[in-house]
Formats: structure tokens, sequence, C-alpha cells
């Protein structure tokens, strides 16, 4: 490309040339939409950065097309389950401070003694792994 393009009309039909495998067709409505948000033809013409920022915003498109927006709408809407018994917790409130409690009020005391049995099991781990390392080099 030698010269700048000033036409939106120009542009879109210099992209669509240029990049036959772009995941739809860019119209020159599409470009004075991008033109308008300032994402390109900031210089009042258009170049080859354009044209990178261009095929940007469609594979963006794409893979935004792709995804279901209902995994985050079932996160916001899903209720915090007990670690223990995985019963729904009871909603806290907006200005409390702090973590979020994880336990409900029946596991509550069981906390210290889960807690204690998963630091065997990392201190198990660790020291089965420490005596099969050993076990290699002798």
């Amino acid at each position: 490309m030698g010269q700048h393009i000033t036409s939106p009309d120009k542009f879109a039909a210099w992209f669509n040339e240029k990049v036959p495998g772009a995941p739809r067709r860019i119209t020159a409505g599409d470009v004075r939409l991008m033109t308008k948000c300032g994402l390109i033809g900031r210089y009042d013409f258009y170049g080859s950065t354009d044209l990178q920022i261009v095929r940007g915003i469609l594979k963006y498109e794409q893979l935004r097309d792709r995804t279901p927006d209902t995994q985050a709408g079932e996160a916001a809407i899903k209720p915090r389950l007990c670690k223990l018994c995985s019963q729904p917790l009871p909603p806290e409130q907006d200005d409390k401070k702090g973590r979020p409690k994880e336990y409900c009020p029946q596991c509550k005391s069981f906390r210290l003694r889960e807690r204690h049995r998963r630091w065997l099991a990392r201190k198990h781990h660790k020291q089965k792994r420490l005596t099969e390392t050993e076990a290699v080099y002798n």
C-alpha cells in the first residue's frame, strides 16, 4: 500500500480484498463506527495498522459469539456452598467487612479438624516425595 486511504468505502473494499479469511466482511458503516469510536483512522487516513486492528476486532467478535453468556450469569446467581457439607450458606450482609463465611453454622465447629487433616495430608505427601527422591539417589 503506497498511498493512504481516506474513504471508509475504499478501506472496507481494501480490507475485504486483503483479508479474505476474516470471520466476516466489513462494510463502510462498520468502518465509520470504528472511526467514530477512535479505533481506526486516527490521522484522517487508514493504513496497515488499522487493517490489523480491524482483524483483531473481528476475531474478538467471533470469540465472544462462541462463549455462552450464561456462565457469567450463573456465577453471579449461584449461591455459595459450605466447604464441608455443600449446603447453601445464608446470604451475607453487603455492608459487612471481611471475608465471606465458608462454613455453615453446623460445620463451623469441625473447621479446625478439617484444616488439620488437610495439613497432615500435605505433610505426609511432602515426606513421601522426599523419601522417594532419596531412594532414587541411594
